[in-house]
Parts: C-alpha cells; structure tokens; sequence
C-alpha cells in the first residue's frame, strides 16, 4: 500500500492549487503559486518531485509534456493476455537510491534477466543474411569488458553519479580524451563493443571519433561491474508502476500533457506561462529544476543567455525512437540487427558505421509475433520515419529469403527517446573547460538541472545526481 499523505503533504498541495481565475471559462488562466517548479516527468523529474514534497516538506509543481509521468519509461500492455512488455528502460543499476524509491512504493525489485534470444544479423542495404560477421564470443566479451572495468573504475568518483569532482581541464588524463578506435585498440578491448553499443546506444552514425570520455559516460563503471555479475534489478509487474504510483500520490502537483510558453526569470523566481490543452496556468516559483531534455529547442521559452546558450549549442542531437510492433514473418525469440556489410572483415567499429541503426528484439507472448523496435540515427527522427524505415527494412528481408513469408509490420506503441547528447562535444571544447562550464549553470538566474545531459544517463544514476542537486537547490531556495 501506498504511504499515506501527511498533514504537510495535504497542505502544500493545497498551497499549489490555489488558482485566480479573470473573464470567461474559455479565457480563464489559473495561477499557482509555489516554491519548485520540476520541469519534465522523468526519471529525474518525477524522483525529485516525490523527494521535494514528501523529504523535504516543500511545495511542487511538475509539468510534463506526455500524458504519463516516466520519461523514457515505456510500457505496452498486450490485450488479450494482459501481459506488460516493457519496450523502453530494461532494468536498473542497484544504488541507495533506486532501493529506497521502490521501497518508498512497496515495489519488489528481484534481479534482472534478460531474454535469450537468437542473433540474426542482416545487411541493413540489402537484408541478406552477413553470414562472414562473427561476433566475439560470451567469453572474450566478459574478458574485455573486464579489463574495460578495470581501467575505468580508477575514474569512477569523477562521472558517477555526476561531474563535481571532474578534474580541470589541464588534469583531465590524456586517455580520457582519445578517440574511441585509438582507446580501445591500444587497451584490446574490440570484443567488449558489441555489448557495450547494445546496451548503450551509443555511437549512431559512427563511433571511431568519439571520445573515449564518451563511452565512459554511456558504460561506466557501476554499470559494467553489475552487468558483469548479474546484479541489476528490475520490478516486479512493470517498470511503468512505480511511475504510475507515484503520480497517484504527486496528484494535482502534477500537470500532464502541457507546456511551457514563456518563462520570465530572475535571481529571486520565475513566472511561467504554461498551456495544458485549453487550460492556461501562470505558475509563479521560486525556483526551477529543468529535468527536460536540454536542447535549444526546450530551452527557447526560457529566456537563455548568452553563457547559457554557449554551453546548450554544442549538444548533438540524435534521433531515437523505441516502439512494439506485430512483425508476423520474422522468428521469434530471435534479435535481429542491421547492420553495414563492412562488419564481414570483423571491424567492430563498423557496427556502428552507418547513418541509422535498426534491432528488432522478440518480446513474446509466443506466438503473437510481438517485436521490440529499437531505431537510433545520426539525425533527427519522426515517428513516420520511424514506421517508414522499419517497413523498409522488414521487407528487404523479406525480399532476400532472409525470413520466409511476408507480413505488415503493424505498430502498437511508439516513444520517441531523442535527447541532446555529449558527443557534440570535442577534445578541444573539453580542454576549454566544457564540464565546468555546464555545472556553473546550476542555480543560475534561480534554474537547477537534473537528468541524463548531467549525468550517467542511466535511471538509477540519475536519481543519485539529483540527490546531490537538491540539497543545493533547497539551500539557494531558503537563502542559506
């Protein structure tokens, strides 16, 4: 069962919805007043929220463009079996952090086991079978990744679960800022990609000029070390309950399907103009934690400036959208990639060699030809794109005798993953300063950041990184 709402809970959430209301009902614009406007309703959105009201006794209101709380928490229920199919995060890495929030809704979290499936590689031109490709074996892939685990663990305090302690520019290790090939070669490492890039997504378009600071983020230590030893969790039921739990107890804190039209900011609050459908909100906070994603784009309304803007313009941003599809021809309990027909001279780093990247990952139940869709790109992504290039490529398999039979490829969920991205950020701007750079926004002009973009973007991580924003948000908050 839920914890019951305490008596300071229920006054600060009436505290957030006493609304103003001038002319008619179309014309009406409720005004809320509170002390934390949170921005998104991800994973660092939605923890931080819960840890501000409920911690903190502290007054909340999250806005959230989709009409769920999760972020890239995506769950599909298949109707006739009732069964959830989880299709966005998989699972967790074991911290304080991730314990205490499942706990905090009496959620079991027994470890995580992923589904064998088959691997089926095909070329993503032609759909022809790459009978050459081999991948490195389980046992050459848990030898690299642990010697990747032992190199980089010498650097955990520095990007987990966040950027504090990163060294200044002239003490930032030369290895750090090599490019990936040149790392990973040097330290023999080529059987360790193919997992790494699978679990990460990391490196659509190509991964050999990344910085070797990139793929530390995307497979740190935490993770590489509960991977290899089989201790990540997962919840029991889905990973969607513990969102949906928590908006059940977040309740009018919570505006679903809106957004920010304006923002006007000062050292001392902020006035945001906010539209959730025909209702108008003018949200008057003290402070901002923006847990969205960071681009230009989301940060338009915000009144940027041009220390602000220096920082957010040198993200890239990538495409990526995640989906269940109905793909009746292809075999289940298999994991189909397409990839470059350059993979055939076993060059890992060509896994990656190629505008797109495309995996269909059977989910069950059997027999329903249910298929995870997992799309990222080297550009910007729509949900017709999406459709279109998973079409396309189902039906060069089809044409290659790659999967006997046809059939439509019939989507029932979709969720779009795009997000800004670190690799748009190069050696030079790294030596500049580019880490510290973006943590001296933390506070500035009363706006705090939490989420992927400032941490290891994985969830568990991330609700470690927010608890250490909070407490600097709190205290700027009650001027201490």
């Amino acid at each position: 069962m839920l914890r019951k709402l305490s008596v300071v809970s229920l006054l600060l959430q009436c505290k957030t919805i006493l609304a103003v209301s001038d002319g008619s009902q179309a014309d009406r614009v409720k005004v809320l007043d509170t002390d934390i406007a949170v921005i998104g309703g991800g994973a660092a959105g939605t923890y931080a929220a819960i840890r501000i009201r409920e911690d903190f006794n502290t007054s909340v209101v999250v806005i959230e463009p989709r009409d769920h709380l999760g972020g890239h928490t995506s769950t599909y229920t298949e109707p006739t079996t009732n069964t959830p199919i989880d299709y966005g995060v998989q699972s967790y890495i074991v911290t304080k952090a991730a314990v205490d929030f499942f706990a905090r809704f009496n959620i079991s979290t027994p470890p995580f086991s992923a589904k064998r499936l088959t691997p089926l590689n095909a070329d993503v031109e032609t759909g022809a079978v790459l009978e050459s490709y081999v991948a490195p074996s389980n046992n050459a892939t848990t030898e690299a990744l642990k010697k990747w685990l032992t190199i980089i663990d010498k650097y955990k305090s520095w990007i987990e679960p966040g950027y504090w302690n990163f060294p200044k520019p002239q003490d930032i290790p030369s290895e750090l800022l090599l490019p990936i090939e040149e790392f990973v070669k040097r330290n023999d490492l080529e059987a360790a990609l193919p997992r790494i890039l699978t679990i990460s997504g990391i490196g659509y378009g190509g991964i050999r000029h990344l910085l070797t600071f990139n793929l530390m983020q995307s497979f740190g230590p935490s993770l590489t070390r509960q991977f290899l030893s089989s201790e990540l969790l997962r919840p029991i039921g889905s990973n969607s309950v513990l969102y949906q739990r928590a908006l059940a107890l977040l309740g009018p804190d919570v505006l679903l399907s809106s957004s920010v039209q304006n923002v006007e900011r000062t050292a001392s609050g902020a006035v945001l103009s906010v539209k959730s459908g025909a209702q108008s909100y003018r949200i008057n906070a003290k402070r901002i934690l923006f847990t969205a994603a960071p681009s230009l784009t989301n940060l338009a309304p915000y009144g940027l400036d041009s220390k602000e803007i220096d920082v957010f313009d040198k993200w890239a941003i990538s495409g990526e959208w995640i989906g269940i599809a109905k793909i009746s021809c292809l075999p289940e309990n298999a994991t189909i990639n397409f990839l470059p027909n350059t993979v055939e001279l076993n060059d890992q780093f060509a896994l990656r060699d190629y505008p797109y990247h495309l995996r269909l990952d059977s989910t069950g139940p059997n027999g329903l030809g249910l298929f995870r869709v997992i799309l990222g790109a080297n550009i910007t992504l729509t949900a017709d794109d999406m459709k279109r290039l998973t079409k396309e490529n189902v039906a060069r398999l089809q044409s290659a005798g790659t999967v006997n039979g046809t059939c439509e490829v019939d989507f029932r969920a979709m969720s779009d993953h795009t997000r800004p991205l670190w690799i748009g950020v190069n050696r030079d701007e790294m030596e500049d300063g580019f880490v510290q750079q973006l943590y001296s926004l933390q506070g500035l002009k009363g706006m705090f950041y939490s989420g992927a973009s400032f941490a290891a973007p994985y969830s568990s991580t991330i609700w470690e990184y927010t608890d250490t924003v909070l407490p600097k948000l709190l205290a700027d908050l009650r001027g201490i």
